[in-house]
């Protein structure tokens, strides 16, 4: 009886699945959503990002002193990884207007009598100022300057010496052996383009998923076989998720590998746990789309609160601000958005080599979301589509 029922409930999944496979196919709309657009975007985004870490962005100085050492200051900024200077001949209000007019990422000012303030011991101040507007783009044209006044500071002072007629009193010998964590928030390629990719397959699968639910909306279904309608309704609904399901997942692990081939990123933990932890987070993204569907009017208040949600789930899954920075209330949004749980798994893979645990860890709670959605499509789904409009 229980072999029978089982195998009953597999032949309705493979009647929803076989059904909307054929249906997808035909569909310009899936075939927009599914590969052709995200595609799109992430040649966009890995042009944007190709050369990996910030490197040569626009800083403009303004030398008030012109003297040996103010020369020797933007020689040698320029000359580091991260700035490419332009010396401006207007004065600081030029300076002042390129960098609110976005011409330039930072503007160095070096004052009057800089050398001279220098070698008397004055300790004169060369103000380096960012446009914030730029995070991280705007903080990194500044990440030379800061090593160029420790040696700027290292070469003065025993000319300062001398002058004083004093010896130069002994530092303590201090060992300091260190070693750098990666710096993920330092290279495009390792976490903001990885961390978009993922992030942008959500807004796909939640516009398909809803598109592909009010298909089966009264005054749409003439077009469409009513796969919902009949009984069975969680088998059937899984059937006819499932293909998209598979077809996102493909998705990002093809973009993933073009990450890995193009761009010249590696994978430090396992394909496969990254390959499950990416099935249930597209499932996870499907319950959100179902969920939206089912308590929406129709289809385009749907297609209208997709924005709010995706823009959400960005800013509070600790791409945009880190979780230990983030108030309760924020934590608990973070908690409640399936990114957050993805993104952390698949980082612990992609860059963590993280053990097995972590992969399951991640999958138990993206798989909740599914559950949740489930227990209230049975109770709502067939009056959703009954009652409201596509």
């Amino acid at each position: 009886m229980a072999l029978a029922a089982v195998r009953r409930n597999l032949q309705r999944f493979a009647q929803a699945f076989n059904t909307e496979t054929r249906l997808a196919v035909r569909s310009w709309t899936i075939h927009w959503l599914g590969w052709l657009w995200p595609l799109l975007l992430f040649t966009l985004i890995s042009g944007i990002y190709q050369a990996g870490t910030l490197l040569d962005m626009p800083v403009a100085v303004v030398d008030a002193d012109h003297s040996s050492l103010s020369r020797r200051v933007v020689r040698e900024l320029d000359a580091g990884s991260h700035a490419q200077v332009e010396v401006l001949g207007g004065g600081l209000q030029e300076g002042l207007q390129r960098l609110r007019r976005a011409a330039d990422y930072a503007l160095l000012y070096i004052p009057r009598d800089f050398e001279a303030d220098a070698l008397a011991g004055r300790q004169p101040k060369a103000e380096l100022y960012y446009n914030s507007l730029f995070y991280s783009a705007g903080y990194y044209s500044t990440q030379d300057f800061g090593g160029l006044v420790s040696a700027l500071n290292q070469d003065l002072r025993p000319r300062l010496a001398a002058g004083m007629g004093q010896p130069l009193p002994s530092l303590a010998s201090i060992s300091v052996a260190y070693e750098s964590l990666f710096n993920a928030s330092g290279n495009y390629i390792y976490y903001q383009q990885f961390a978009a990719i993922v992030h942008l397959l959500q807004l796909f699968v939640i516009v398909a998923t809803v598109h592909v639910l009010a298909r089966e909306a009264p005054e749409l279904r003439a077009s469409s076989p009513h796969i919902l309608r009949a009984k069975a309704l969680g088998v059937r609904l899984l059937g006819k998720l499932a293909p998209y399901t598979l077809m996102f997942s493909t998705l990002l692990m093809v973009e993933l590998f073009l990450l890995v081939t193009l761009n010249g990123a590696k994978i430090n933990g396992s394909v496969l746990w990254m390959l499950a932890i990416t099935l249930c987070y597209v499932a996870a993204a499907q319950s959100l789309g179902l969920i939206l569907f089912i308590f929406t009017a129709n289809r385009f208040s749907a297609y209208s609160l997709i924005g709010l949600l995706i823009g959400v789930a960005q800013t509070y899954s600790g791409v945009l601000l880190p979780d230990l920075a983030m108030p309760e209330i924020a934590r608990l949004i973070a908690i409640a958005e399936p990114l957050t749980h993805t993104l952390h798994g698949l980082f612990d893979q992609f860059l963590r080599q993280a053990p097995a645990e972590s992969g399951l860890y991640a999958c138990a709670k993206l798989l909740l979301y599914p559950l949740v959605a489930y227990l209230i499509a049975k109770q709502r789904l067939r009056r959703r589509l009954d009652l409201s409009p596509a």
